[in-house]
């Protein structure tokens, strides 16, 4: 790893010109970032980096890092001093210390989404995070002291406020209030050239079963993550007990609750401080990496893209999210109902044909090809599961050649004969449902899969993205926006691997199961399905392209 300019020692003015390269007689370096003070500012998939950097005046510890395709990291560092003055602002800060301007929008404006959201802080401490609430809810966060963003808001009248977290936890903000225009519907969209508008031709959704963020990755460096000043931090048990996160030291636990009412109590109207109470001691568990199984998860996630600020689509249990990752909405169908069409099951008495169109009606009308692989479903036994797949519920998609066993998967993988978009269901067993084995070895199936999918032809143009269709009722101290009647639900994960993923990013992005579904009619260009898609953004942050 060598930083040709500027020299260790240097004295340099803002932008500081940096080129550096990497080379690995074992590997292909794949990946050098550039990291000031101990923060990542820059990134680019590649052996060799030419760039312009803006830094503040003053020392700093200048770091490029490189990874190569065997994930081995190494790196080279220098100290320079950045001379002259920053330059001057492009809005009248708030001369209060500390304070928060936002240039953009004025107060009153009324605008049209995606709204151009630009604010900078004013404070003799280091600002950690900037946050942005629409109407009490956080819907975006940067690290550092700046925000420049483009944000998908509804239509109506809105308070926005941009709030900024220092060093010591403390929080200062501003607010204003906007009008955002309906404006005319899009028109739609032009076919993309060569089939896709990515480099992405094969895109593979794992939806995992029942895990949330912070029970998975709330202890991982440099996330939004927990801490005993996060919300609910510290609950009463239902004899008035009081309990904190733990960490979980066995592999396979009983099953927590996680029903509709159960969820909404816990919840609490946003004060995450009603699960000890409502699913018990067990709830306010979590892994980390010293758990075998969720340690090849979090490399993952740390060598790849990883979002933590991912929702489910509703408060809710299953089927409600599968129906919002292929149709942005449940037609508000009674949770836990089994599909109306078979086969492997009969169908409740509650259940019902849908005919609301979905993107796997959108892929077939544009000659997309797709297919639902679940694990066990040629057999139709305890191993496949009718309520986690959406398309089972669909008068158009059911029981078609569309819904395949996993089986056919591999054989595609290995013949090189993948469809454009493949859904992967897993068993019990691999799908991290609690109580339905171990976390072991579900993560052990799921790092053997991707493996699997590297080793093949079709990796260089493959994404894979991994979710988890509920936090089933585990704590999680962020409070899920509630964007309409359903729902936003409690954080999950969402992870991207792929060559085109931003290594190493962490994507504080409001997102949910939809904004996978717009990534799908974005790169494929087919259009929106209804207005739901409009409150959620796609996964396009995740990407680097």
């Amino acid at each position: 790893m060598t930083i040709c300019t500027p020299a260790n020692g240097a004295t340099v003015t803002s932008p500081v010109h940096v080129v550096a390269g990497a080379t690995d007689n074992e590997f292909n370096v794949t990946v050098l970032q550039i990291y000031v003070d101990g923060a990542k500012v820059y990134q680019v998939l590649a052996a060799s980096l030419d760039t312009n950097i803006a830094l503040a005046p003053g020392t700093h510890r200048l770091t490029v890092q490189a990874m190569d395709s065997g994930n081995r990291i190494f790196k080279a560092t220098e100290s320079i001093t950045v001379s002259g003055s920053t330059p001057p602002s492009a809005c009248a800060l708030n001369p209060a210390q500390p304070s928060v301007t936002i240039c953009s929008p004025a107060n009153g404006a009324t605008v049209s989404s995606p709204v151009h959201v630009e604010a900078q802080t004013n404070c003799q401490c280091t600002v950690r995070y900037v946050q942005v609430y629409l109407d009490g809810s956080k819907i975006y966060q940067v690290s550092g002291a700046s925000l420049t963003a483009d944000i998908a808001i509804a239509s109506g009248s809105h308070r926005l406020t941009v709030q900024a977290i220092d060093s010591a936890n403390a929080t200062f903000k501003s607010s204003i209030n906007i009008t955002v225009s309906a404006g005319p519907p899009p028109p739609p969209p032009p076919p993309p050239p060569n089939g896709t508008n990515s480099p992405v031709k094969h895109l593979i959704v794992i939806v995992l079963q029942n895990r949330g963020f912070d029970h998975l990755f709330g202890t991982m460096p440099g996330v939004e993550g927990i801490n005993p000043s996060v919300p609910g931090y510290t609950q009463l048990d239902a004899n008035g007990n009081p309990v904190t996160p733990s960490l979980i030291t066995a592999a396979s636990t009983s099953d927590v609750n996680h029903s509709r009412s159960t969820y909404l109590a816990a919840w609490d109207n946003g004060a995450m401080d009603k699960y000890a109470a409502t699913n018990g001691m067990l709830s306010m568990g979590h892994y980390d990496d010293s758990m075998p199984g969720v340690d090849k998860l979090w490399t993952w996630a740390q060598t790849y893209a990883l979002a933590d600020n991912y929702f489910s689509s509703t408060m809710s249990n299953g089927p409600s999210q599968q129906l919002y990752l292929a149709a942005a909405s449940d037609n508000n169908f009674p949770y836990s109902v089994q599909p109306y069409y078979g086969p492997c099951q009969k169908a409740d008495a509650a259940a019902k044909p849908f005919s609301f169109r979905t993107v796997g009606d959108q892929m077939n009308a544009s000659s997309v090809t797709w297919a639902w692989f679940a694990e066990n479903y040629a057999q139709c036994g305890g191993g496949y599961l009718p309520v986690q797949n959406p398309f089972q519920y669909f008068t158009s998609t059911q029981n078609t050649s569309n819904i395949k066993d996993l089986s056919n998967f591999y054989t595609a993988l290995t013949n090189g004969t993948l469809p454009s978009v493949s859904y992967i269901q897993p068993n019990p067993g691999h799908s991290t449902h609690p109580g339905s084995g171990s976390i072991t070895t579900a993560a052990n199936w799921l790092d053997g899969f991707i493996k699997k999918v590297q080793a093949s032809s079709s990796w260089p143009d493959t994404a894979v993205v991994i979710t988890w269709d509920e936090s089933g009722g585990w704590w999680d101290h962020v409070p899920p926006p509630q964007i309409d009647s359903q729902g936003l639900g409690a954080r999950v994960p969402l992870i991207v691997i792929s060559p085109y993923a931003r290594m190493g990013h962490v994507s504080h992005t409001r997102m949910d199961h939809v904004s996978i579904l717009k990534w799908i009619q974005w790169n494929w260009g087919l259009g929106t399905l209804n207005p739901r898609e409009d409150l959620s953004a796609d996964i396009n942050d995740m990407f680097q392209f």
